[in-house]
């Protein structure tokens, strides 16, 4: 008969009031912090398959732009007369392309009634066949020229991406067509998405609305798929065909939730998705989840009137934390550590929400870094250098001083890659990066923006800057001149400098396109030249040679 008169004590109301106090906190921890976490891991994922997917958009456009501007030098260069001479056509384009890697499926050059006259290399059934029911052949005719729809090569059996340009005669009349194909699992092609898959556990879609095609790099090997019906493809999949741009949650066609990110790639009209499985991005939550529950199985264990009397004292770090890392997600304060009080199961909660905070930092500053430097070389790529460039711009306008962009390109490189490979091209690059690096000042900027072409950013020079632009060259010619050891193998390298002066006056892609126009004439010159081009005043240029 004494349980009716212990119920009504006071030990009896603390440990009930205790209980109460660890359920209700355990509950709204559960829900409050596994809900924080989750929304915030959703938000930091979110930035990282956008960062991704802009960063892979970037890299296909600058690859399919590089292809197409070859294309085009190809075509200006080709001798009209010769295409009545399918011998002696097929003897330019192997010498004309074939120390290019650009296309691994080949090149074609069709008549304008789409039979295929020449390719190299040669594939077995490809010449004489005829292309004139193809729909982008007649697109190419009509002078769009481009990236056509994805396919599957008849002859290849490979998923290929076909590109092409028109030859004109001098009344501007079409006389032939060049096609060059590459393969989706070409190397140094579409690779970035496979590094990326490689490197994270993100996925990739490419894909061409206009064709209602899509582009899958999840597996090892890409392939190729018509787009699902609607209904059938994950709910951002569908959105962004009809032009959503952004990142979300959504589902893929196996019933998966995934945290996905558009991009667009403009000048094809495609875009690419990156997305990561929701179960790999939110891991922690589930761990969180499961930390919770076993923390109050704990602390019942303890003790009943153990948790009455203390459970303030041991929950007060966690309201504390909580209280900050809420004013933290207000933006009050800004991010950092929670405090860790005593090393108990609320310290080791922080301590983890700590690391996760760091890691998730350190991952979004690792992609920021990727997003705006060369991979191979740790230069700058182009678009920090155009960022940089227009900062440049206003500074030199507003201080009333000049500036210089060197736009250098290797001589001899390309024998050296193809020759002993990529890996002693890659070196190569690495070298003269580095020989670079140690001839400009800490204030300039050093850009590698594709290929063996480097950009020199050089600021704060004086209103006469021609000689100190000169004696910029000259230093950038002698460390590159410099001999160079691959594999025990002493290699000699040129370089080709297109120089444009400007007084802050100018736009940053008018001032590039200026000294790389240079930078072509100088290479005209001969190996070792350099061309000065002043952006400021029009037609107005000065040619140096060393």
């Amino acid at each position: 008969m004494k349980l009716p008169r212990y119920a009504n004590t006071l030990v009896a109301r603390l440990i009930g009031f205790g209980i109460f106090l660890v359920l209700l906190g355990t509950v709204g921890r559960y829900f409050i912090l596994v809900g924080y976490i989750r929304d915030n891991l959703i938000e930091i994922s979110s930035a990282q398959q956008t960062t991704l997917a802009h960063a892979a958009a970037q890299d296909i456009n600058e690859r399919l732009t590089e292809r197409l501007s070859y294309l085009n030098r190809l075509a200006a260069a080709l001798p009209r007369d010769r295409l009545k001479n399918p011998e002696q056509l097929h003897a330019w384009l192997q010498d004309h392309a074939k120390l290019q890697s650009l296309f691994s499926l080949g090149i074609m050059i069709a008549d304008p009634q789409g039979t295929v006259l020449t390719d190299y290399p040669a594939i077995p059934g490809r010449t004489g066949r005829s292309l004139a029911r193809n729909p982008d052949f007649a697109h190419l005719l009509a002078g769009n020229a481009g990236v056509g729809a994805p396919m599957i090569g008849q002859l290849t059996r490979e998923p290929l991406i076909p590109m092409g340009v028109t030859v004109h005669n001098a009344q501007g009349q079409v006389q032939a067509v060049l096609i060059g194909i590459s393969a989706l699992a070409a190397p140094h092609f579409l690779s970035f998405l496979e590094e990326g898959r490689q490197a994270s556990s993100s996925t990739f879609l490419l894909v061409s609305p206009k064709d209602k095609l899509m582009m899958d790099f999840s597996g090892p090997v890409p392939t190729l798929q018509p787009l699902p019906s609607p209904g059938i493809a994950n709910t951002l999949l569908e959105r962004a065909v009809t032009g959503f741009r952004g990142s979300g949650i959504t589902r893929n066609p196996r019933g998966i939730e995934e945290i996905a990110a558009v991009a667009d790639i403009p000048s094809m009209g495609w875009f690419v998705m990156a997305s990561v499985p929701a179960s790999v991005a939110l891991a922690a939550v589930e761990e969180t989840k499961s930390y919770l529950l076993w923390h109050l199985l704990l602390l019942l264990a303890i003790g009943l009137p153990a948790i009455g009397l203390f459970v303030t004292w041991v929950l007060r770090p966690l309201f504390l934390a909580a209280e900050k890392a809420e004013k933290m997600a207000r933006g009050e304060i800004p991010l950092e550590p929670l405090p860790v009080v005593r090393a108990d199961e609320v310290g080791h909660l922080t301590g983890a929400f700590n690391r996760l905070l760091n890691k998730l930092a350190q991952s979004q500053a690792e992609l920021q870094h990727m997003a705006y430097h060369d991979t191979l070389t740790g230069l700058a790529n182009r678009s920090l250098l155009v960022d940089r460039l227009g900062l440049a711009l206003a500074g030199a306008n507003r201080h009333d001083t000049r500036l210089a962009v060197l736009f250098m390109d290797l001589d001899g490189f390309k024998i050296i890659n193809d020759t002993m490979g990529h890996e002693a091209g890659d070196a190569v690059l690495r070298t003269v990066a580095q020989r670079l690096s140690s001839v400009v000042r800490q204030v300039d900027t050093l850009a590698r923006i594709g290929g063996d072409e480097f950009v020199l950013l050089a600021v704060d020079l004086p209103h006469e800057p021609d000689d100190c632009a000169e004696r910029i060259a000259r230093k950038c010619i002698n460390a590159v001149t410099t001999p160079l050891r691959i594999r025990e193998i002493e290699c000699r390298l040129g370089i080709s400098i297109g120089i444009a002066l400007c007084c802050g006056d100018c736009q940053p892609e008018r001032i590039l396109a200026e000294a790389d126009k240079a930078m072509y004439q100088a290479k005209q010159q001969g190996n070792g030249s350099y061309r000065i081009i002043s952006s400021c005043t029009e037609h107005h240029m000065l040619a140096l040679e060393h």
